[in-house]
């Protein structure tokens, strides 16, 4: 008769919190944090080897906050503030953050004995999602979400703007259980006017293709995805032999998957998204081998704590990972053109009827009407082209986004290199009692240049000018330059910090 297995948090977990193995907290695998792609190798080397989380790795929620003279440089431009919840955020490969699930097993059996090396397990683990929906008068459901985001900035001592607040509510609402049971008390009378609705989901693979459902029976040939695990090999510091009889695994967690589903309602949607959250549980079984036939039973073990996964451009995430790029050489380009021109390339079809051929500038500002044009063709371009003319775009358009929706935060994230003299020369300009209006002067001409080059925009200084709120505290000026100035502004984040590593009770005090 096979012998069923618990499952518990890897021992130097539970030695860091001081837990027993009857703990609820023990009960969970542990979700162990790197930020190399070759943690793999630093795992196999010593599995307590991991970084600490902080307030990063805890979803936010950003909330409208009114511009404050309480605060001083950059932080008087951000229009939004984050409300830390208590729910876990895992980052994407790109983040350069990379996560591990780690277990350890044991024999159900009483005083839970060590499971040894037991050549003859499979251990594995599976991904679930929690899908709620909330239903009810819009009246009610509004009301709740000003009233969860409300509840949240109060406990975190922030002010918020409270009109045009986002209605998130199952995304905020879900994202902390001990939150939650105290709101619940609090807005008992409105929560009984809206109805939430959760789904506990598995991926399921099948005949009729894949996709999340709820968790229950399976049909003929379907299947629950799971993921593989492997055995840990002991720590290679304060290794000792009674630590080998210990049966340590790992998995690798996915963070990101390209692949897509058709949900109930014929929408084609991600498999994992920043909106869902989503729970890991491990299982474990006997291996089949010639001896034992029948499949054997498998010992599941309680879920991890639950997480969210970062979008892709989550501005905590991407702060981690500098892309560099360099524009095309216009030089080479014009060497290449006296070339044969390669097979490589964007190649671009036109389907017929479909084509938008360029106006004359001539056409635009008058008004004339373009006929679309019959298409039918197949263009192979130089991708340094699409480039070329995308980057171009995205500068000429950068500054009227800004200055039209008023959107003075952007420039802060915008860094540009030009010579150190330029921030020194303003510095100069305003210690000398001058404000923004003086940069129209004419004897000022050389200085505004210098401002509208730093802006973007050739007319920056002057739309600045007509703007009500600089005009009202013209310190804001002075502030915005600063905060555009790489030298004062661009910091190296502190380096990660190291999970504590404890020594294994089983092998004494190194």
């Amino acid at each position: 008769m096979d012998t069923g297995f618990q499952l518990r948090a890897p021992w130097y977990v539970r030695e860091r919190d001081h837990l027993s193995l009857q703990n609820a907290k023990a009960r969970r695998p542990s979700i162990q944090m790197y930020d190399d792609s070759t943690f793999v190798e630093r795992l196999l080397k010593d599995p307590r080897d991991s970084l600490k989380t902080g307030a990063d790795d805890q979803w936010s929620y950003p909330v409208p906050v009114a511009l404050s003279s309480g605060v001083k440089g950059r932080e008087r431009f951000a229009t939004s503030t984050l409300l830390t919840t208590g729910l876990r955020k895992l980052y994407q490969p790109g983040h350069d953050r990379f996560y591990a699930l780690v277990v350890e097993v044991f024999c159900d059996q009483s005083g839970l004995p060590r499971a040894g090396s037991h050549e003859d397990l499979e251990v594995r683990f599976v991904m679930r999602r929690r899908f709620t929906s909330v239903t009810g008068n819009k009246r009610p459901v509004r009301q709740l979400a000003r009233n969860v985001l409300v509840d949240l900035a109060k406990t975190q001592h922030r002010t918020v703007v409270t009109k045009g607040l986002p209605r998130d509510l199952p995304d905020v609402f879900w994202a902390d259980d001990a939150a939650r049971l105290r709101f619940e008390e609090d807005n008992a009378k409105l929560l009984n006017e809206v109805r939430f609705h959760a789904d506990n989901q598995a991926w399921i693979t099948g005949p009729g293709g894949s996709g999340w459902r709820t968790v229950g029976p399976l049909g003929k040939d379907e299947k629950e995805e799971d993921f593989p695990m492997w055995r840990l090999p002991p720590a290679e510091v304060g290794d000792c032999e009674a630590a080998h009889t210990r049966s340590l695994w790992f998995g690798v967690i996915p963070t990101f998957s390209p692949t897509h589903w058709v949900d109930s309602t014929k929408k084609t949607l991600p498999k994992l998204d920043e909106h869902a959250v989503y729970e890991l549980l491990c299982f474990v079984r006997q291996k089949q081998d010639a001896a034992r036939k029948c499949p054997t039973e498998a010992s599941w073990g309680e879920a991890t704590e639950p997480f969210r996964l970062a979008a892709p451009y989550d501005p905590d995430g991407t702060k981690n990972h500098t892309t560099s790029v360099t524009l095309p050489d216009f030089r080479r380009l014009a060497a290449r053109a006296g070339s044969p021109q390669g097979q490589g390339g964007m190649r671009v079809t036109t389907p017929p009827g479909s084509a938008l051929p360029p106006p004359s500038l001539k056409d635009v500002t008058d008004g004339k009407r373009q006929d679309v044009g019959p298409g039918g063709s197949v263009c192979t371009f130089a991708i340094e082209l699409f480039f070329i003319v995308a980057f171009f775009l995205f500068m000429l358009f950068l500054p009227i986004v800004v200055f039209i929706f008023q959107l003075w935060w952007m420039l802060a994230l915008r860094f540009c290199f030009p010579p150190s003299a330029s921030f020194g020369i303003l510095t100069d300009f305003f210690l000398a009692g001058n404000s923004l209006p003086d940069l129209a002067k004419p004897a000022n001409k050389a200085t505004k240049d210098r401002v509208n080059k730093l802006l973007g925009s050739p007319e920056g200084v002057d739309l600045l000018i007509k703007d009500p709120k600089f005009a009202a505290k013209p310190e804001l000026f002075e502030e915005l330059i600063a905060g555009m100035d790489p030298a004062k502004n661009t910091v190296t984040p502190a380096p990660p910090v190291s999970e504590e590593k404890p020594d294994d009770p089983m092998c004494g005090q190194s």
